[in-house]
């Protein structure tokens, strides 16, 4: 169990360190022609496990900040477990 946290922890941190480089180069080619607002690609990385790990701990850094303002997450859908039963079509 310890093993499968250490993994998580370093897909974590993995995750982190490339959305960081990401976003330090303005997210890519063609991500300022996809039509989408910095928000909604934001929710759209948060509504994966390792981006919504991401996001949180931004938050969490965030929040720490005395300038920072409140971020809207109504456009981010929460990753369902793995052993959950999928969604009827």
């Amino acid at each position: 169990m310890t093993e499968h946290l250490l993994r998580v922890a370093a897909a974590a941190g993995l995750a982190t360190a490339c959305l960081a480089g990401l976003t330090a180069c303005g997210g890519g080619a063609g991500s300022a022609d996809d039509g989408l607002t910095q928000q909604q690609r934001e929710d759209a990385v948060a509504s994966t496990w390792p981006g919504m790990l991401v996001f949180a701990q931004g938050q969490i850094t965030s929040a720490t900040s005395d300038t920072a303002e409140p971020r809207e997450i109504a456009g981010i859908t929460p990753p369902q477990a793995d052993t959950a039963e999928p969604l009827p079509l």
